[in-house]
């Protein structure tokens, strides 16, 4: 990617990442979710944060 994007997670401006579903995820995040225990709290934050990217994808097919 050569232009910069705003994650959808932690709205940080970055050039490095994946996109989910139309939604922009850094790689610092990508990472960060990847390795959160489940038994965390921050586990649930992610997973609705997530949640919500499908959700907004299907509201806009």
């Amino acid at each position: 990617m050569g232009e910069d994007l705003y994650c959808c997670i932690c709205n940080d401006e970055t050039g490095r990442g994946i996109i989910l579903l139309n939604q922009y995820i850094c790689r610092s995040c990508e990472k960060e979710i990847i390795n959160t225990p489940s038994d965390e709290l921050k586990y649930e934050i992610f997973k609705r944060k997530i949640k919500d990217i499908w959700i907004s994808f299907l509201q806009a097919t």
